[in-house]
Formats: C-alpha cells, structure tokens, sequence
C-alpha cells in the first residue's frame, strides 16, 4: 500500500456524505469522471473496497464508514500541521494574539511593537470554546485567556482576577439586586457549555437539541446576550465582558458565590522565543494591580456596577 493521498481523502468525505457521484463532483466544482477516478484510485490505495453501487445508489462499504470516521480527524491533523509548520517559518517576524470579548489589549499590542519595530502584530477575537484550541491548531502564538480550560501543553501566566457576572433580562426578578448566589438562579436555562461554569450545580441546559456538529450553544456573545434579552436564558460573564457588552435591556449582577476567574496569558509550552518572553513581560507589568496599566491595557480588573 501506498502513501494516501490528503487530496482524494477530502474527496472521499464529500462523496461519503452526499453519496451520489454528481451532486458531489459539483460541491468539490471537479467533473464527475475525475472524482470517479479519484476514488477508484484511493481505493485501490488502500485495497479496499470504500463505496458498493447498485442500481439504487451508492453506499459506504464497511471499509468506507471506517475510514469516514478516522479521516476526518488525519486531515484536521494535516491542516494544524501545516499551519504549526508555517507558524515556525514565521517566528521572529510576526506574532498573532488571541484575547476574549472584553479584554482590551491594544497597549499591550503597541508595547510589544514598540520593542521589535520589525513585528507584525496580528490580534485575533477568540471564545471561550477555542481561547486556547486556537493555539493548538497553530492559529495564534499567544493567547489571552479566562479560565478555566485545559492547560495540558501550555505555559499559563496568571495575570489577575475577574469577579463573574450573571446577565439577566431587564425584567428579571433579580435585576435589581445588588448581588445574587447561585440557589437564587436554581432553575435557569445556562445559554453557554456547562463547563464554562463548572461550580454551577445541575445547571440547565438549553431546551434544544444539538445540531449535527455538536454546538447546542449560540457562539458568540453577541448572540448569546440576544437571547438572554429575550428571556430565553441567562449567561455568566467576566466583568470585563459585562462592561464591555453594556445594554439596556440586560442588567449584570454579581455572582457572589462563584469564585473569581482568573485572566491568563497562555502560550505553547514548547514554543521558546524573545518575542514571547517579551510578550509575557509586557502583559505582567500591565497586569499589575498596583499599576495604572491594569485597567488601562486588560480593562478586567474592576466590576460593572449592578444595576
């Protein structure tokens, strides 16, 4: 056998999932004699039959729903190792970092400029889902991250903390208060992944099925706040989010019994360089609580007044 070809396995998964030769050759905009070809070819490959065709259609072969299955993982695998390869290529002359929705990072951007004029500095919005997958897969060098998430692989330098905010509708019982615990949101739809707030006990999911992918939550914070305006649920939140995402129809209110979450500068474990090493220093002057810098470059470290 020998080697696979990455090209026929992206082919392979179209014709896997729409299991008809046409409509698959127009998705990947080939001619169809082409993919037949491909096909016949990664077959062979493999010594393997991956499609048995009738007069009543195509269907994957065992070999085929096998190889659907793990194939999709070889190629998200080949794609973060091309772009960890480009990420080396790169070091020295161009630095991408991450942050979260209301972390301001931009001082901490010129600081860095400022020390190696020839940089370029990239910045790239992350969630809390890919804060730090995004480092993984190559996408960014550095990322500015709330916890909690897997720190298996990364260097993680604290920088300070952040008191959590529930936002609730302006029309909510609570929304006056001062402050609220968790008994007080006993019963509350959670419109973000459980383990966004693990201390929260038996939270309640959203009344909705997951879709194919596996994402029962609005992505963005954007869309997780319309939702909370809506009554459809309720969101934890940093106070840097909080105040950032201020609106009249949603009121932030202090959490008093969930911890703090700690703001975090994260990078690779095994990446070793002068700009990161600069970088990190740079974030921890700043991050200082004694230091104007701390408000005025991560914007995180007071709370939102509740309202």
């Amino acid at each position: 056998m020998g080697d696979v070809d990455l090209r026929r396995l992206r082919y392979f998964l179209v014709l896997a999932g729409e299991l008809n030769y046409g409509r698959a050759a127009e998705v990947l905009h080939i001619a169809q004699p082409a993919l037949s070809r491909s096909i016949s070819a990664l077959e062979q490959e493999l010594g393997v039959t991956l499609f048995e065709r009738s007069r009543s259609g195509t269907r994957l072969a065992p070999a085929g729903e096998l190889l659907r299955e793990e194939a999709r993982d070889l190629l998200r695998a080949a794609e973060t190792l091309q772009r960890r390869v480009r990420l080396s290529d790169r070091e020295g002359r161009r630095l991408t970092i991450g942050f979260t929705p209301g972390l301001i990072v931009t001082p901490v951007v010129r600081r860095v400029r400022e020390r190696y004029p020839g940089l370029s500095v990239d910045v790239v919005r992350t969630s809390w889902t890919d804060q730090v997958e995004s480092l993984r897969d190559g996408r960014i060098d550095a990322s500015f991250a709330h916890r909690p998430f897997d720190d298996t692989g990364l260097a993680v330098v604290d920088l300070f903390a952040e008191p959590r905010f529930a936002a609730l509708p302006a029309d909510h019982p609570s929304a006056g208060a001062e402050h609220v615990l968790l008994a007080d949101l006993a019963g509350e739809v959670l419109l973000q992944p459980v383990a966004a707030v693990p201390e929260w006990p038996g939270a309640t999911a959203p009344p909705v099925p997951p879709d194919d992918d596996g994402a029962a939550y609005s992505p963005t914070v954007e869309e997780k706040l319309e939702l909370v305006a809506s009554g459809r649920g309720i969101v934890v939140m940093p106070a840097s989010t909080t105040r950032y995402y201020n609106r009249p129809d949603i009121t932030a209110v202090r959490v008093l019994d969930l911890p703090d979450t700690r703001v975090c500068l994260v990078v690779e474990s095994r990446r070793r360089s002068d700009v990161l090493r600069g970088l990190v220093e740079i974030a921890l002057a700043d991050a200082d609580p004694a230091s104007v810098g701390n408000q005025r470059v991560l914007d995180g470290a007071a709370a939102p007044e509740a309202r």
